[in-house]
């Protein structure tokens, strides 16, 4: 498979994490959080369904370079990183949006309350008048996030970088490492579950429940947290960006001490 396409998606894959933020300001407009979220699954499913025909081919695109030249592989790699970084500015910029056509498919469900029905709707000529009208940049009111009222803190903005940085190199870092181990390559492709691990549980034990409980209160009305909402989803994406950045830094040292953690594992 070509690195165009792996990069496409890659890129999908971070695509669709990045505009989930966009979903909490639509569920909080809309007072339905939980049926937006179920909306979004559908998206996720197309993200799943692009990592499930990436890792497999990112693995042979190794076992057949082993003995090629690890530059390239490398290269590879960080343009793969790059595509991550890039679909992420993408979302960051189409979440005002999405978020305004998520809006309005929930209005449509009141119609047409069956989701293939909703799907038919989506792809017929009223559906796409929706996302034409919903199209919008970001307001540099959202530039808020950066103020002391309204910004995130700044340790879950920390957080957010460094479990993004995490999820974005931990699967390219462990199959990297096979360069490093090329005898132990099943076992360093396979520790790309601990370091996902501790990606996941940087964003889901610490992040997401400042962003849920900001989401919740926006619902409830509370007074200023529309605004405080808006501005802490562009700082989750601008924090995302800069962990995808990062991830470059930590391409090669990651898979030096994912090859060293291999050797070092009792067999």
């Amino acid at each position: 498979m070509s690195i165009l396409l792996l990069c496409a998606f890659l890129g999908i894959t971070h695509l669709v994490s990045t505009l989930s933020y966009g979903v909490r300001i639509a569920g909080a407009r809309t007072g339905k959080i939980a049926f937006c979220l179920s909306l979004f699954n559908l998206l996720v499913l197309v993200s799943r369904s692009a990592n499930t025909l990436l890792t497999p081919s990112l693995s042979k695109r190794v076992e057949s370079q082993l003995d090629g030249s690890a530059a390239t592989l490398a290269g590879d790699f960080h343009a793969l990183i790059t595509a991550s970084s890039v679909a992420t500015l993408i979302g960051i910029v189409a979440i005002p949006s999405f978020q305004r056509y998520i809006s309005a498919m929930v209005s449509a469900f009141d119609r047409f309350p069956s989701i293939g029905r909703l799907t038919f709707h989506a792809f017929s000529p009223a559906g796409w008048l929706a996302m034409r009208e919903a199209w919008s940049l970001p307001s540099r009111d959202n530039l808020s996030f950066l103020s002391p009222e309204k910004r995130l803190p700044w340790g879950i903005f920390l957080l957010n970088v460094g479990g993004s940085a995490l999820l974005t190199t931990g699967v390219l870092s462990s199959l990297y490492a096979g360069v490093y181990a090329p005898e132990l390559r099943m076992t360093t492709g396979q520790l790309s579950a601990v370091v996902n691990f501790l990606g996941t549980i940087l964003l889901f034990a610490f992040v997401d429940p400042y962003l849920s409980y900001i989401t919740d209160s926006a619902a409830a009305g509370s007074t200023d947290t529309d605004s405080k909402l808006r501005a802490a989803v562009l700082g989750m994406g601008v924090s995302r960006l800069i962990g995808t950045v990062l991830a470059h830094a930590l391409l090669t040292p990651g898979a030096r001490l994912i090859a060293w953690i291999a050797h070092l594992i009792p067999g």
